[in-house]
């Protein structure tokens, strides 16, 4: 490898490691703002004398409905985060670090269709509304483009190492 290859290598490796420091950030600030919210909230319902256990049940439910992209972007980072810290110990092409980009990937699709689909119409639904709701935000549908682009890499990855493989066993 060339000296400038090598260099490139290294900053790479270098702003993988500084990205997975951020990952573990995010999802640790994503699972503070889910216990903050989500727990003591419930917590709250759950010791509510003025609610009767139905209410309680309802708002607890609730509470978890709203929680439920939140789920799916810790996932989203977790995955990131554990591919992100292959990366930055100079392992590039494996199905391992394929996988979690692509489950990342998956993750965040599974955010974005909660967000925009499945929270909107649950919060209907268990509220006895009925009916159906579409939350269709310009930064949501860049989200989910930006999802979509994250899983079809983690699939390109693995499709690569693959031929990575293949290519190592006959030389």
């Amino acid at each position: 490898m060339s000296d400038r290859t090598l260099e490139e290598l290294k900053n790479a490796q270098n702003l993988a490691t500084t990205a997975q420091t951020l990952a573990i950030i995010a999802m640790v600030m994503l699972i503070v703002a889910i216990i903050t919210q989500g727990g003591f909230a419930i917590a709250g319902n759950l010791f509510a004398q003025e609610n009767t256990w139905q209410q309680s049940l309802h708002n607890i439910g609730m509470i978890l409905i709203e929680l439920l992209p939140a789920f799916f972007f810790v996932e989203a980072i977790n995955h990131l985060r554990q591919a992100l810290g292959k990366f930055g110990q100079g392992e590039f092409f494996s199905t391992n670090v394929a996988r979690h980009v692509g489950e990342a990937g998956s993750a965040a699709i599974y955010a974005m269709v909660a967000v925009m689909l499945i929270t909107p119409n649950l919060t209907l639904w268990v509220n006895r509304q009925g009916g159906f709701d579409l939350q269709i935000e310009p930064e949501y549908i860049g989200m989910l483009a930006f999802a979509v682009f994250v899983c079809a890499v983690g699939k390109i990855l693995v499709v690569a190492t693959d031929i990575k493989s293949e290519n190592d066993a006959f030389v």
